[in-house]
This record gives C-alpha cells, sequence and structure tokens, in this order.
C-alpha cells in the first residue's frame, strides 16, 4: 500500500527492486488437491519448528539424568535453538524475497532433520547443544517460509481459502507453542526422551518429498544485480545472538539463583547485542541489497504492527508458561491435569485467530480487530490480580479463554495485516521481520516475568513468614497471579497503544464477482484500491 497515509511510497534500491513480485494466481496450475497436499506438507513443516522450541522443557530433567550436565549446561540446551531460529529468520526471509522459496525452503527443512537425527544419537550435553543449534538453523525457515508460501498460494482474493489456511496454521501454532510440553512429557515417561526428535524424520521426511515432487519452482525475477549484504548479516547475527542471550540468561536460574538485570554477564550481553542492532541500520543504508531493507521500517503501520507483535507475545507467553506452575504447586493437579487446564487459553486462542481471519479478510478492516484483541488480552490477563488458592476453577477457565480470544489476533490478524502493508516483493522479509519481533517479545516477557516473580515472592517471603501449607498456597497463587496480570495488562495496553498509532488498514479483498473469491462490500475494496494508487 504505497499510498498509505503516514507511510512513505516503494523506495527504489539498486538491485533490490530488479525482481518483480510472482503474479496473483501464480500457483492455480496446481490443482486442488495438489494444493492442498502441498499446503498440508507447509503447515506440517510450521508445526515442527513450533513445537521443537517447546517440546524439550519437559524432557530436561530425565536428559541431563542420562547425558549429565550441569544447570548452566541446563540452560544452554533451550537457549542455541532459540539463538540460531530466530537469527536465522530474516536472513532466509529476505532471501527467500529474492531468489524464491521453495528451496530455501527445502534446504532449511534438510538443515533442520539432520539436526533433529544428530540430537537423538547424542551421547554428551555439548553434542546435543550443537545439534540443537544446528536444529534451530534450519527450522528458521520453515515457520516463516511456510507462512509465506501459503499466503502465495491462497491471496487475499482467495477468501474462504484464505481463512480456511489461516485458522488451520493458528491451531497448529497453538498445539506447537503450547502442545510442546505435553508431548514431551508423554515421550519421556512412556518412551524416551529421544523420540521427540526421531519422530521429526518421518514427517520431516514426508513434507520434504510433497514440496519436492508436487511444488513448482517460483524465481521471483531476474537475481538482483547488487552485492551480498555480507556485513548486515553478520552485524544482525551477532547483536540478536547477544541480545537473546541476554535475556535467555535472565529468565533461567542457574545454581538456585535468578541473575538480576545488573548482572555483568546480562547486562554486557544485552548492551552489546542493542548497540550492534543500533550500528545496523547505517550499515543496510549503504547496503545494495539490504538484508532487512530500510524501507519497511519507514512504513508507518508495519513498524506499528511489529511493535504490537512484540507486546502482543510479551502479554501472553508468562501466561502459558505460568499457570500450569499453579495448577501443579497450588492446586495440587498432576503435570498432565495442569496442562489440559490450558484447553481454554488454546481454544481461545484458536477460535481468535479463526474469527479475526474471517472478519479481516471478508471486511478488508484490520485495525479494528486487532485493537479489539488486544482490549480482550488487557481484560482477561488484568483479571489474574485476583487469582488465590480458592479462585474456583471454572472462573479461571473464563479469564484464561478471554486472554485466548485476545491473543487470537495476534496470529492470523498481524501476519495478514503485515503482509498486506508492504508490497508484494518485500512479503518473505515482511512475515520474517514479524516472526522475529515475537520471538524477541516473548523471550523478554518471559525475562520480565521471572523478576517479577523473584521480587515478589522474596517480598512475601520476608513478610508473610508462612508456617504453613495454605499460607504458602496463597503467597504463591499471589505471586503467579499478580505476574500473570502486570506482564498481560503492560504488554496489552502496549499493543494497543501501537495498534492506536496505524490510521487505516484496509486489506484488499475481491469485489462481487471477481474472481472465484467470495463477496464483500464494494467499499472496502474501494478503500483498498485508494490505499494502493
Amino acid at each position: 500500500m504505497s499510498g498509505e497515509r503516514g507511510d512513505p511510497g516503494p523506495e527504489r534500491t539498486p538491485g533490490a527492486e530488479a525482481a518483480p513480485p510472482p503474479p496473483d494466481g501464480a500457483y492455480e496450475g496446481l490443482g486442488r488437491a495438489r494444493k492442498r497436499l502441498v499446503t498440508l506438507a507447509l503447515l506440517s513443516c510450521a508445526f515442527l519448528a513450533m513445537l521443537d522450541g517447546t517440546v524439550i522443557g519437559t524432557a530436561l530433567p530425565r536428559i541431563v539424568e542420562q547425558v549429565g550436565g550441569t544447570d548452566s549446561w541446563y540452560v544452554w540446551l533451550v537457549t542455541a535453538y532459540l539463538l540460531t531460529s530466530s537469527v536465522s529468520v530474516p536472513v532466509y526471509g529476505r532471501f527467500s524475497d529474492l531468489y524464491g522459496r521453495r528451496r530455501l525452503l527445502l534446504a532449511g527443512l534438510g538443515v533442520f532433520l539432520v539436526g533433529s537425527l544428530a540430537c537423538g544419537l547424542a551421547g554428551s550435553m555439548p553434542a546435543l547443544i550443537a545439534a540443537r543449534a544446528v536444529q534451530g538453523l534450519g527450522a528458521g525457515a520453515l515457520l516463516t517460509l511456510g507462512m509465506a508460501l501459503v499466503r502465495d498460494l491462497y491471496p487475499p482474493d482467495r477468501t474462504s481459502g484464505m481463512i480456511r489456511m489461516q485458522s488451520v496454521l493458528g491451531v497448529m501454532m497453538v498445539l506447537g507453542l503450547l502442545g510442546g510440553p505435553l508431548v514431551g512429557g508423554l515421550l519421556t515417561d512412556h518412551a524416551d526422551w529421544r523420540w521427540a526428535f526421531w519422530l521429526n524424520l518421518p514427517l520431516g521426511a514426508a513434507a520434504a518429498a510433497v514440496l519436492a515432487v508436487v511444488l513448482p519452482e517460483r524465481r521471483p525475477g531476474p537475481a538482483p544485480s547488487g552485492r551480498l549484504d555480507t556485513a548486515g548479516i553478520l552485524v544482525l547475527a551477532a547483536g540478536l545472538s547477544l541480545t537473546l542471550t541476554g535475556l535467555s540468561l535472565k529468565g533461567n536460574p542457574v545454581d538456585g539463583r535468578l541473575p538480576g538485570w545488573g548482572d555483568p554477564v546480562v547486562a554486557m550481553s544485552l548492551l552489546a547485542g542493542l548497540a550492534l542492532l543500533a550500528l545496523l541500520v547505517p550499515v543496510e543504508r549503504r547496503a545494495e541489497v539490504p538484508v532487512l531493507p530500510p524501507r519497511l521500517f519507514r512504513r508507518r503501520t508495519y513498524a506499528a504492527l511489529l511493535s504490537a507483535g512484540f507486546f502482543f507475545q510479551l502479554a501472553a507467553l508468562p501466561m502459558g508458561v505460568l499457570l500450569p506452575l499453579y495448577f501443579q504447586y497450588v492446586r495440587g493437579s498432576s503435570a498432565t491435569v495442569s496442562g489440559l487446564m490450558l484447553l481454554p487459553l488454546l481454544g481461545g486462542m484458536a477460535l481468535g485467530n479463526r474469527l479475526t481471519a474471517a472478519a479481516v479478510l471478508r471486511s478488508g478492516e484490520a485495525r479494528p480487530v486487532l485493537l479489539a484483541g488486544a482490549g480482550l488480552l488487557t481484560v482477561g490477563t488484568g483479571a489474574f490480580f485476583a487469582l488465590d488458592e480458592a479462585t474456583p476453577v471454572a472462573l479461571t477457565c473464563v479469564w484464561l479463554l478471554l486472554a485466548g480470544l485476545g491473543t487470537g489476533p495476534a496470529m492470523g490478524g498481524l501476519t495478514i495485516a503485515t503482509q498486506s502493508c508492504v508490497p508484494r516483493a518485500d512479503m518473505g522479509s515482511a512475515t520474517a521481520g514479524s516472526a522475529l519481533t515475537k520471538q524477541i517479545g516473548g523471550a523478554f516477557g518471559l525475562a520480565v516475568a521471572q523478576s517479577l516473580i523473584a521480587s515478589t515472592a522474596s517480598h512475601h517471603g520476608s513478610g508473610a513468614a508462612p508456617s504453613g501449607g495454605s499460607a504458602t498456597a496463597t503467597a504463591t497463587a499471589s505471586v503467579i497471579g499478580s505476574t500473570v496480570a502486570w506482564t498481560g495488562v503492560i504488554g496489552g495496553g502496549l499493543a494497543l497503544a501501537a495498534l492506536l498509532l496505524i490510521r487505516d488498514l484496509p486489506v484488499p479483498v475481491p469485489v462481487r464477482g471477481e474472481g472465484r473469491g467470495r463477496t464483500v462490500a464494494g467499499r472496502s475494496r474501494t478503500r483498498a484500491a485508494a490505499e494502493q494508487e
């Protein structure tokens, strides 16, 4: 939408605009059955990437018991995957815009499967951490390029198909994020923790076969004439690695102690990482073919959507991590039951994502739905200020459902809006930027939540002097409830503020009788066309 108010039009950068976007309907020749098969393979890729980010959590004690390692190794087993998967996301996204998505996705899937095999065969903690880093390096391609290809297959003028695909993708993401700990626990208890990695092999191989045989290669156009932005890639990788390392160290206790923000290692990692990310701005301005095109960030709508995604994830992720602890340690539920108690949250996220995709693609308006989602998330998480050991389970489920409904728009809705507010030639980079900021927002949210828990628990412990189980339960419930509420209210409120910076965000949708998509009001199409002129 080059004419959007407050956003500059497309900037001509040497080499960057040489590749025209693929035409709408580029994959029409696939046919309905083949397109569905490809879509299933793409969704499987996204599911594997999300699942492996969380599946190892419940298996960590058994892994450490069998292969050895200290608490510091324990932390890096999680951090290695987060670092490489996050750092590679913008590189995959940008290169897919320049050179095509299919081969990059297949290459990323191959790296992911090699890393999964190495994880299952690892006999020592250093080897397992290295294999997790390789696995994450491939995972960066799976979700980012999978989402971009879904958009290529189902553009906005195929409304019904896009709604269905966004809904299924949303369910897969929810199951991958919050179902991972349950799957990891079941495999660890009833099989072997190595199966958490070996199961990737048949699923990933089947997806790779489908993509290699059925999905045609669609190059965006002639290769760019400028030089590869090596300096930008190195600065971006170093800056993101240091920033995420600092956040991961801040959010994970070592030897029973949670590092403070002033801890030398945490502070130095964060400061150095942020300094390198600031240095990236002049580096990208001078690059002939930048890995992060500066023209995208000069678009007010795009920058606001990235900020909103960051704060949405900051608000939502601590809730999914901390509430199982409440059900286990305060209500006495088993690990499996505590996971099942999150079903209202999962159901709300899936339903919210479905309703958001339908509302956005049929009305052509994204801003009202996103604002409603931020408001629901703020209200749903704010209710946890009242959480204690006697809170009825039914009431807790209502709060979780509200928060899930509010989180849903941050999935499909933000993705649709982000992909619609940039030129088609930059869609891969835009999708990668959205995924990356959400990952960083989640890591920052968990670090902040851990700090709030430590400070609040210390306050309760010094003042309450609990002598019985009931007092301890009350303190624990209050600590978890207030932490979920504070991160949710602040994150949701900031997401709301970011979305208010968007004056208008129409999404292109078909008019009556145009194409094969369903009909919508001509007003939305007219406004979308006016914004693009």
